[in-house]
């Protein structure tokens, strides 16, 4: 069901920026050289209070770019939920393979992966007193 509603939203969406997309095609087609900010408001005005006419009158009159646009959008919103994982996996959660921003505490095998050599507290001050001492 979440899917579904993603899917609807998603395509409406894309719809929307479609219709504007060919309302601004046309305009230029019919204004050329004599557009005005004026006339792309209105028009943007006309689309917004009348979307389901506009539509309506893009699939009367057969516009094949609408059409295509429409159809590809389709295919897009319904790849795009169906490609969406909702379990990560990999790396994502694996706690092996940490990458940047995970919050754990590293394992001793991490820290000392032969390049230290571990020691208690004891003997670490007990080795610092003593360095201590010879430069006394």
């Amino acid at each position: 069901m979440k899917k579904l509603m993603w899917f609807g939203i998603s395509f409406l969406a894309f719809e929307i920026v479609i219709v504007l997309f060919i309302d601004l095609i046309l305009l230029l087609s019919e204004l050329k050289l004599s557009l005005t900010t004026s006339a792309m408001l209105g028009s943007l005005q006309d689309i917004f209070l009348h979307p389901i006419q506009t539509i309506k009158g893009y699939v009367t009159s057969q516009n094949p770019l609408f059409i295509v646009l429409t159809v590809l959008n389709l295919f897009y919103s319904a790849f795009i939920q169906l490609k969406r994982k909702t379990k990560k996996d990999g790396w994502a959660i694996h706690e092996k393979n940490a990458y940047h921003g995970s919050a754990r505490w590293a394992k001793e095998k991490e820290i000392l992966d032969g390049n230290f050599i571990a020691k208690s507290e004891q003997e670490v001050r007990e080795a610092f007193f003593q360095t201590l001492r010879r430069e006394i």
